[in-house]
């Protein structure tokens, strides 16, 4: 497999006029097994603008769930197994648990959401757990994986530290070519997304994809600068204040 990837995380105006940092987190790379296997790896992770160390939260999510990820891909262990997600939910619900006991704080001051794929030439698995997007092409059809989840409330999601997480934890496993993803926290999913149809909104994505296809190597790092110049540009800031990360993927 050959992936163009670039991937940011940039903080949003509101957070800098109170003084805080980014809370959002990303990881997004290409993974050897030992057996040749080559897997898309893309996670997103949205710290709660509540918790008192929500950067922290998205931070660490992403740091275990990739090591649970790498783990099951250096064992064979079917990365693409959906009771092996479920699993990688709770070891980071504990590793949070055990962050918070050591700084008494409680989980919930760790809240996070969490997105993530693990993709093949053959197959993909999607997870999700509150708001955010993850938007895939598979030919010429250009979908939402799982609507972002306000929660119960207006202006509320759910966190992975949440009681009742895996209830509200989504996983889907298709076998399919994915040719390229998207996965983006709520700071973006008003501009990326049209609510009246529920579909991705293809003016936000194509003018950046369109520079990536249009590449001859994989190596994209100086669109990686480009893009965290784009989410933090006066004209995106004037349209959302929160937190931006977006991910993206071309095969």
């Amino acid at each position: 497999m050959n992936w163009k990837i670039i991937r940011a995380s940039m903080v949003g105006t509101s957070h800098l006029e109170n003084g805080t940092v980014c809370q959002d987190c990303c990881w997004a790379d290409e993974i050897q097994s030992s057996d040749n296997k080559h897997y898309l790896v893309t996670l997103v992770s949205d710290g709660a603008g509540s918790a008192l160390q929500g950067a922290k939260g998205s931070e660490l999510s992403c740091e275990i769930l990739l090591a649970s990820i790498n783990h099951a891909i250096e064992q064979q262990q079917n990365p693409l197994s959906k009771s092996n997600v479920i699993e990688w939910i709770k070891i980071t619900q504990q590793a949070i648990i055990l962050l918070a006991e050591k700084n008494n704080l409680t989980p919930r001051d760790y809240a996070c959401t969490v997105l993530g794929a693990i993709i093949t030439a053959e197959e993909a698995l999607f997870f999700q757990i509150g708001d955010g997007a993850i938007v895939v092409a598979q030919r010429d059809i250009f979908g939402v994986v799982f609507w972002p989840d306000s929660g119960e409330y207006a202006n509320s999601t759910y966190f992975i530290t949440d009681e009742n997480a895996l209830k509200n934890l989504r996983i889907t496993h298709v076998k399919s070519k994915i040719n390229e993803i998207a996965l983006f926290s709520d700071g973006l999913q008003h501009l990326a997304l049209s609510y009246d149809s529920k579909t991705p909104h293809p003016p936000f994505f194509e003018p950046m994809f369109t520079v990536m296809r249009q590449r001859k190597t994989t190596n994209c790092d100086d669109l990686d600068e480009q893009l965290k110049l784009f989410l933090s540009s006066d004209a995106m800031n004037a349209r959302t204040d929160d937190d931006k990360t977006l991910v993206l993927a071309t095969y």
